[in-house]
C-alpha cells in the first residue's frame, strides 16, 4: 500500500515505451492554429494505454497476471485491507482513509490521490476482474469530488509542505482525470484542471507567494512540466501543452552552477547536493514521460539540445551504477528511505533508459541496451527483476533479455573524477570504488524533511568499495551502520550539521579515463576538526593517505580504515600479520604494528586486503549494531534491525595535533595475495604532508600529487595548490593537471624530465620550455576542476638528451658507457632517412641498455630508456 511519507520519491511514476522524433528545428504558433479535437484524445488514449498497459500484452504471461492479481489484492481482498476495503464512504465523512484524516498535513492529501489512482486502474485494466466495476466507478469518482471539496481546490492557499500541492498532488490527479475522463461530467474535468491551475500554471516558477520568483530547475521543472503537459491534454489547450514542452529547454542545456546537469556527468539538485540517483532518476523518468506523450504530436519536442540527454546516459547514469545498484553517494536523502534501495533506484533508472533507447539512434539505442542488459544479468538481488514494474516495462525488459543479438556489455574498467560534484569512482573488473567529499561548493549531505537524519558523514571522505558483495549497501546498512565511524572518514564521533565546508582544495586529476587522484582539505565548521586526505587509485590499489589531523577539543578522533557489514553470523575471518582474530561478536583490540590485514568477504569475490606502509596502531572491533529506519527517516519502519560490522581505525587520540595515516586497500585480494603484495607493494608513499601528499606507483609508472601549497616532490614542482598526475608509459608521458580550488586562473607544472616533443595537448596548456626542464602554463579559468592533459613522446632527435639527462643525474655511471650510447644515438640521428639503418641503430642501442641495466645504469631509467626506444622502433615499424 502506499504509506504516508513526505518523501518526493515515495512515488514514482514509470513510463512506457516512449519514441522522440527524428530532431528538427520547428516553430508553432499557438494562438493561430487551431488543433482537430481528435488529436487531443489519441494523446489521451496514449497515455491511458501507458497507464494501464493498453490491450495487446499477453495475459497469460505469469508476470503480467501476478502483476494484475497484486493490483487487485491492493484495492480490495478477503481480509479486508485494500484501498477500497478501508476507504471512509459515510456520508458525514471527514476524511477518505483514518490514516490520511489529517487537514494540515498536504501529504495526507497526495496519499489520497495516489490510493484512488490506484482504484482507477484497477477499474480501467482490461483483464482485471474490477475493470469496469460500476461501484468501484462511484467510490472513486465520489472520492474525487470528496477530495476536491474538501482537500484540495482552487480556492486554498498552500501551507505544509509545498512540493505536496505543486507536484506531489497534481501527479497524481492528472493520471486519475485520464482513467476517469469518460466517467467524469464536464464540471468535473473543468473543477480539477482549475485546480491544477492554481497550483501548476506554468512549469518554470514556483507557485507559493513566498517563493513566487524562484525559478524551477531540474527534476521540479521536468516534474511540472509533465503534469502541465498532460493537463493540456486533458482539457484540451494547446497553449498549456506547449507550455510544458518549451519548459524543457532549460533543462537539455548543461549548467556551470547550481542545478542541471554538468559536462564532466556531475547532477546537482538543491544548489549543492549531488543527486544522479535521485532527483537525476526523477527527472529523467518523468523526461521521457512527456518526449513520449507527446511524441508524434503538434507538440513533439524538438529543442536541438534533447540530444544532450543521450550524453547523461553514458556520463551522469552509467558510471555510477554498478551491477544493477545506483550508488548511494549520489542518492541524498533517498538513502535513508526503507522502501529505496540502491537496488531498486538501480532498476528504476534501467527502465528509465531502456524507454529512451526505443528512441535513439540505432548506435546509441544498442550501447544502451548493451549495458542495461549487464546489469540486469547480474544484479542478483531480485527475486524476480519485473516484479513490481508495469506491464509496459516487463515487456520491455523481457524482450531485451531474449534478444540474443543484444550482448551484455563488458565490465567497465574506467576512473573519472566528478569536480562538480566532489565525488570520484574508479571501476575495476568485479570491483568499484566511490568516494564522496564535501567543499565550499558542495554540501557534505542532506537532511531535508525529517530524512537522513543520521547523514553527518556520508559526504566527508567515505569511501563506497563495491564487490560481488551485491547488498553491502543495502539490506539494512543505513540504519544500523555506525553513523559517526564510516569507512574513509575522519571523525570525532560528533553528529554534524548540514554544511558547506570552507574549505575549497577538493578535487583531484584522472588520467587516460583509467587512473584517478582526488584529496580533500577538510575543516569541520561545527568543530575545530581538519587536516588533509588524499586517494590514489590504480590497477589493484587504492592509497589513502591522511594528515594535519589537528582537534583542538577533548573529543577522540579517528580516521575509519574499514567498517564493513558482515554475514548473518558475523563471523567473517580476520587475519592480521598472519593471524587470525578472534570471531566471536563483541571482540575488540587494540593492535599494534598492523603490517597486513585481510578480512574474509560474505560471498565469493568479496575478500578485501589491507597494507598499512611501515606498520600501524589499529583499534578492531568486531559487534552486532541495532537500528531502526525510524531512526534515520521519520516515515520509516519503528522495528529493530540488527546487522554485524567488523571496523578497522586508526586512533589518532584526544585533542590531536598533526596527526596522519597511510593505508592501501586491495579489494578482492585473499590473505596469501594480501601477505604477497604486504612484502613487495606496487607504491611508494613519496610524501604526506599537509602540502603535499605523493604517491608512485611503481608498476604503471605514474607518479600522482596533490600539492595543497606551492611545492616539490620528486621531479615534478607545482608553482600553485594543483593536483598533477604524471604517466610514462612507452615512450609517452603524459602529464594531467586540475585546480581543486577552481578559484585560480593559471597553474605553472614542471618537470624535471629530459627534452621531450610535444605529441598532443588541450588548449588549455601552454608549453613554455621543454629544456632543461619541461614547464607548462595551464590557464584554468573557469575550468570547474576539469583535468587538462599534455603529452610528450620521445623522438630520434631528442633522443640524445634522454641519456645526457642520465648521465647528469648519476643514472649512468661510467664515462665510457655513457659515450658509447651517445655515438650509438649519433649514428641513429645520422640515418633518419633510412628506416632499416635506425632500427637496426635502436636495436644495438637496446641491447647495451639491456647489458648494462642494473651495473652501470640505473634499473629503473633504463625501464625508462627502453621504453622509449621501444617506441621509437614501433613508429617506424608502423
Amino acid at each position: 500500500m502506499f504509506f504516508k511519507i513526505s518523501a518526493r520519491l515515495g512515488f514514482i511514476v514509470l513510463v512506457t515505451v516512449l519514441m522522440i522524433p527524428t530532431l528538427t528545428i520547428y516553430s508553432m504558433n499557438t494562438q493561430n492554429k487551431v488543433y482537430a479535437a481528435d488529436e487531443f484524445d489519441s494523446l489521451r488514449m496514449k497515455w491511458k494505454d501507458y497507464l494501464t498497459g493498453g490491450s495487446e500484452y499477453d495475459s497469460g504471461d505469469p508476470d503480467i497476471s501476478a502483476y494484475i492479481e497484486s493490483l487487485v489484492t491492493s484495492v480490495t481482498n478477503k481480509k479486508g485491507t485494500g484501498f477500497w476495503d478501508t476507504m471512509n464512504r459515510s456520508k458525514e465523512r471527514s476524511y477518505l482513509w483514518s490514516d490520511l484524516a489529517s487537514k494540515t498535513d498536504p501529504a495526507d492529501f497526495t496519499v489520497s490521490y495516489k490510493r484512488l489512482g490506484k482504484m482507477a486502474l484497477a477499474y480501467s485494466m482490461k483483464d482485471c476482474s474490477l475493470y469496469q466495476n460500476q461501484k468501484l466507478k462511484k467510490d472513486i469518482v465520489d472520492g474525487m469530488d470528496w477530495l476536491y471539496k474538501n482537500r484540495y481546490n482552487e480556492t486554498m492557499s498552500e501551507y505544509g509542505n509545498w512540493w505536496d500541492w505543486e507536484i506531489g498532488t497534481p501527479m497524481a490527479l492528472k493520471d486519475l482525470l485520464v482513467l476517469m475522463y469518460n466517467d467524469l461530467t464536464d464540471t468535473q474535468i473543468e473543477n480539477n484542471i482549475a485546480v491544477i491551475d492554481r497550483f501548476v500554471p506554468d512549469p518554470t516558477h514556483r507557485t507559493r507567494k513566498i517563493w513566487s520568483t524562484l525559478v524551477e530547475t531540474g527534476a521540479n521543472r521536468v516534474d511540472k512540466a509533465l503534469i502541465v503537459a498532460v493537463r493540456g491534454i486533458v482539457g484540451k489547450d494547446s497553449e498549456k501543452i506547449a507550455i510544458a514542452r518549451n519548459a524543457l529547454s532549460d533543462v537539455f542545456q548543461y549548467v556551470k552552477d547550481g542545478d542541471g546537469f554538468y559536462r564532466d556527468g556531475s547532477f546537482i539538485q538543491h544548489v549543492d547536493v549531488p543527486y544522479n540517483g535521485s532527483y537525476g532518476i526523477v527527472l529523467m523518468n518523468h523526461l521521457v514521460d512527456v518526449l513520449y506523450a507527446l511524441s508524434g504530436s503538434s507538440w513533439k519536442v524538438t529543442d536541438p539540445n534533447l540530444n544532450n540527454v543521450y550524453r547523461w546516459v553514458f556520463d551522469s547514469f552509467e558510471p555510477l551504477i554498478y551491477k544493477g545498484a545506483m550508488m548511494d553517494m549520489v542518492r541524498g536523502r533517498a538513502i535513508s528511505r526503507q522502501e529505496s534501495s540502491d537496488h531498486s533506484a538501480g532498476r528504476t533508472i534501467i527502465t528509465a533508459l531502456l524507454k529512451l533507447a526505443e528512441a535513439a539512434p540505432s548506435d546509441v539505442e544498442n550501447r544502451i541496451k548493451s549495458m542495461c542488459k549487464y546489469w540486469i544479468q547480474k544484479d542478483t538481488t531480485f527475486e524476480n527483476y519485473t516484479k513490481g514494474l508495469t506491464i509496459n516495462e516487463m515487456i520491455l525488459i523481457k524482450s531485451l533479455m531474449n534478444d540474443t543479438k543484444i550482448k551484455p556489455r563488458d565490465e567497465l574498467v574506467t576512473s573519472h573524477v566528478f569536480s562538480s560534484m566532489d565525488r570520484v569512482i574508479h571501476y575495476r573488473p568485479n570491483w568499484a570504488l566511490g568516494l564522496s567529499m564535501y567543499s565550499n561548493r558542495i554540501s557534505s549531505f542532506e537532511g531535508l524533511n525529517k530524512e537522513n537524519l543520521k547523514g553527518w558523514y556520508t559526504g566527508s571522505g567515505m569511501t563506497y568499495l563495491y564487490n560481488n558483495d551485491l547488498t553491502q549497501f543495502s539490506n539494512g546498512f543505513w540504519p544500523t551502520v555506525d553513523s559517526v565511524r564510516l569507512p574513509g572518514t575522519t571523525t570525532d564521533g560528533e553528529s554534524k550539521g548540514v554544511t558547506r565546508s570552507p574549505e575549497s582544495w577538493v578535487g583531484g586529476t584522472s588520467i587516460d579515463g583509467l587512473y584517478s587522484v582526488a584529496g580533500m582539505s577538510f575543516d569541520y565548521p561545527d568543530s575545530n576538526l581538519r587536516g588533509e586526505k588524499s586517494w590514489f587509485m590504480f590497477d589493484d590499489e587504492i592509497v589513502a593517505l591522511g594528515t594535519g589531523i589537528t582537534d583542538a577539543e577533548n573529543r577522540k578522533v579517528e580516521t575509519i580504515v574499514e567498517n564493513r557489514k558482515l554475514d548473518k553470523d558475523g563471523d567473517n575471518a580476520l587475519i592480521v600479520n598472519g593471524k587470525k582474530k578472534p570471531s566471536q561478536l563483541g571482540w575488540s583490540e587494540k593492535m599494534n604494528h598492523v603490517k597486513w590485514a585481510h578480512l574474509e568477504g560474505n560471498v565469493s569475490n568479496s575478500d578485501i586486503g589491507y597494507y598499512f606502509p611501515g606498520s600501524a596502531n589499529l583499534y578492531g572491533l568486531r559487534e552486532a549494531r541495532t537500528g531502526s529506519w525510524k531512526e534515520i527517516n521519520d516515515g520509516g519502519s519503528s522495528d529493530p534491525v540488527t546487522r554485524n560490522y567488523l571496523s578497522l581505525a586508526f586512533e589518532h587520540g584526544v585533542k590531536p595535533e598533526n596527526a596522519s595515516y597511510a593505508y592501501v586497500l586491495l579489494p578482492n585480494k585473499d590473505a596469501p595475495a594480501t601477505k604477497k603484495y604486504s612484502k613487495n607493494p606496487g607504491v611508494r608513499i613519496l610524501n604526506n604532508t599537509s602540502t603535499i601528499q605523493a604517491v608512485k606507483e611503481k608498476t604503471l609508472g605514474i607518479t600522482a600529487a596533490n600539492f595543497f601549497k606551492p611545492g616539490k616532490v620528486s621531479f615534478i614542482t607545482a608553482d600553485n595548490p594543483a593536483s598533477v598526475t604524471v604517466r610514462k608509459e612507452g615512450g609517452v608521458l603524459t602529464l594531467a593537471v586540475a585546480d581543486p580550488t577552481q578559484k585560480q586562473d593559471n597553474l605553472t607544472i614542471e618537470l624535471d624530465k629530459p627534452e621531450l616533443a610535444v605529441l598532443s595537448k588541450d588548449s588549455t596548456v601552454k608549453v613554455k620550455q621543454t629544456s632543461p626542464t619541461i614547464e607548462v602554463k595551464v590557464d584554468v579559468s573557469g575550468s570547474l576542476g576539469k583535468t587538462q592533459v599534455i603529452r610528450f613522446a620521445i623522438d630520434v632527435d631528442h633522443l640524445d638528451e634522454s641519456v645526457n639527462f642520465g648521465w647528469e643525474k648519476g643514472w649512468i655511471t661510467n664515462q665510457g658507457i655513457f659515450n658509447s650510447l651517445m655515438a650509438k644515438v649519433a649514428h641513429i640521428q645520422d640515418e633518419q632517412n633510412n628506416d632499416k639503418k635506425m632500427l637496426n641503430g635502436l636495436t644495438a642501442l637496446e641491447n647495451q641498455v639491456r647489458a648494462q641495466s642494473g651495473k652501470h645504469i640505473d634499473e629503473q631509467f633504463s625501464k625508462s630508456l627502453l621504453d622509449d626506444i621501444t617506441y621509437l622502433k614501433n613508429q617506424i615499424i608502423s
